[in-house]
């Protein structure tokens, strides 16, 4: 069997270097990530003659599914796959996979596998020009927003999101919960939050905090993911601030136009958040495909 361990933070460049650094723009390489979610997905990496294979686990501990391999022998560690999943009694199932992993795939076992999109799990990419400028007629109802926060509230009051401040970000996450009607004590995302808090520098995360009367009421956190593309992992605003989810947005954007693009992640199959995703015009959704085995 492949010898699977949990991700490990100390190891973090480690897996990072077994993906495209110079022009990746999805999320399959952001380990930081991965590690802040790995109390919620229970996720195994193994390496295997320099290639990396991670594979999802069920709560029970057996695997749901496998990400494609990435690294200098991909054929080779795509057949420790499938001993693996021989040797735990199931087909090997492949998850997550981006359009080109998916013709990889397809092109080494034609007919091996049904290939199904995620209707969940793909991502949603920006030009950062875009959504720093919100030029043109598509974003005339974003500027609204904002112009409406400045007549409210005056010119954003921006911080950068530092060691000594994340308690705020957490107040923020907290309102979110209330605004919502959750209990944030139940809530897995605020776990996480709680997690990234404890690690801005161990994990290279960069975001912002906005204020109004000293009070933060919005934060975007996330990290870069090449050197074209940074991921904004968590955004979060208070609804009781007209406009601040378009400030946020558009203050961060300002300040990330050193990259080409912004992967701004999935919807989660929720109709709310894909049209609030859709609303901001992506340049690209990077489209995601679950390999069934049909043998």
């Amino acid at each position: 069997m492949l010898d699977f361990h949990p991700i490990e933070k100390s190891k973090i460049p480690l897996y990072e270097s077994f993906y495209d650094r110079s022009s990746a723009l999805g999320l399959e390489g952001n380990f930081a990530s991965a590690y802040l979610w790995s109390s919620e997905y229970k996720i195994g990496v193994a390496l295997f003659h320099d290639t990396l294979i991670k594979a999802y686990y069920r709560g029970d501990g057996t695997i749901w599914g496998y990400c494609m391999p990435t690294g200098k022998n991909v054929a080779d560690a795509v057949e420790a796959v499938f001993a693996d999943a021989k040797e735990r009694g199931q087909h090997a199932y492949f998850g997550y996979l981006s359009q080109s992993e998916r013709d990889t795939l397809e092109a080494m076992y034609p007919e091996r596998f049904l290939f199904e999109r995620s209707t969940t799990t793909q991502d949603y990419i920006y030009l950062a020009s875009d959504l720093a400028q919100l030029s043109g007629k598509k974003y005339h109802a974003k500027r609204n927003h904002i112009s409406k926060y400045h007549r409210l509230y005056g010119e954003p009051d921006v911080r950068e999101i530092t060691s000594e401040n994340t308690a705020d970000m957490l107040a923020v996450a907290r309102g979110w919960c209330e605004e919502n009607e959750l209990n944030y004590r139940e809530e897995g995302e605020y776990a996480v939050l709680c997690e990234a808090a404890d690690n801005l520098r161990d994990l290279q995360l960069r975001g912002i905090l906005i204020y109004i009367e000293n009070k933060p009421v919005a934060f975007a956190l996330g990290k870069e993911l090449s050197a074209v593309c940074f991921d904004i992992s968590f955004e979060k605003a208070l609804t009781a601030y007209d406009g601040s989810y378009a400030v946020i947005n558009n203050e961060f954007a300002k300040r990330l136009t050193s990259y080409t693009y912004i992967n701004r992640e999935e919807d989660m199959g929720l109709e709310g958040l894909r049209k609030a995703k859709l609303s901001y015009h992506p340049v690209r959704i990077y489209d995601r495909y679950d390999g069934v085995p049909q043998w």
